[in-house]
């Protein structure tokens, strides 16, 4: 089978056609659709799927995590479908490639790597395909690249690329998608993929939106711990003290000013102020206990 060429079929996509071809010779297919903020990726990958399988439910065959993922793959409704298609939406928020030695990375790359048994059709959405790790990106074999959208036809201009990954150079080679026509074989630069129902596109942006609150809730929270500072007294921030230092410590607790401290523990001031010195390196402060009686 050469990959990136397929028979046009008259009332279909090519790419659903070789899709489908890819799902009868008992074959996974992982593809992408790249492309910036508003260049109609999500809308262009949702297309797709419909066209796929008529029964895709943008409910529940929408995701936008590896759990969700796999919580689909786990069910039985999926499992029992003749075609068995996934969009996963904004991968990168969990697959980035700056963590790709993270035990998420390779949970990912196994379920790819083994899914081919399954019939599974994994479309991911996301701006940029570097954006996942360099493991997963070498088992991608299509990315759709949307360009721009023709609003007068409401239909999102994608470049289809089969990506053919050579191991011995190491290198990724992409390929443009080649059409049978009445006996001919055409390069095809272009695949013009319409704009989803607005009832669709309903469902889709409801999900984003609780997918979106949820991530800005999450990163607010993160921001908030990071603003918390360490309690005073938390011994894993601090330094072990001299058996001179924890006596000014305890001194300090009880508001005790230098002057009484060295005449309490006997010291001469300039001990004392040496030691309050190399206190305050190791975090300790005696304005954190000025309040104290």
């Amino acid at each position: 089978m050469i990959e990136n060429l397929i028979k046009k079929k008259p009332g279909e996509s090519a790419i659903v056609t070789l899709t489908k071809k890819r799902l009868r010779l008992n074959l996974n297919m992982f593809g992408m659709f790249t492309g910036k903020l508003g260049s109609g990726k999500t809308y262009s990958g949702i297309s797709f799927c419909q066209e796929l399988d008529p029964e895709f439910d943008v409910e529940k065959q929408i995701v936008f995590s590896f759990k969700e993922t796999m919580e689909v793959i786990n069910t039985d409704w999926f499992k029992k479908k003749k075609i068995k298609v996934i969009l996963w939406d904004e991968p990168q928020i969990t697959i980035s490639n700056r963590a790709w030695q993270s035990e998420m990375n390779r949970l990912v790359n196994y379920l790819i790597s083994t899914f081919r048994h399954q019939n599974i059709v994994l479309i991911l959405c996301a701006p940029y395909k570097d954006f996942l790790d360099s493991q997963t990106m070498k088992l991608l074999l299509w990315e759709f690249s949307c360009t721009s959208i023709d609003r007068k036809k409401n239909q999102c201009i994608v470049y289809p690329k089969y990506l053919q990954y050579n191991p011995n150079k190491k290198k990724t080679y992409p390929h443009p998608l080649n059409v049978i026509v009445n006996n001919r074989t055409l390069v095809m630069p272009t695949w013009r993929v319409n704009k989803p129902s607005k009832e669709t596109i309903e469902i889709y942006e409801r999900k984003k939106t609780e997918f979106t609150d949820g991530l800005n809730k999450s990163i607010m929270d993160k921001l908030n711990d990071m603003d918390k500072k360490p309690e005073r007294e938390d011994i894993r921030f601090k330094k072990p003290l001299t058996e001179l230092q924890e006596k000014i410590l305890e001194c300090w607790k009880t508001g005790m000013i230098q002057k009484d401290i060295v005449q309490l523990l006997g010291k001469k001031q300039k001990i004392i102020s040496e030691s309050e010195k190399y206190m305050r390196h190791k975090g300790y402060s005696r304005g954190d206990y000025k309040n104290n009686p």
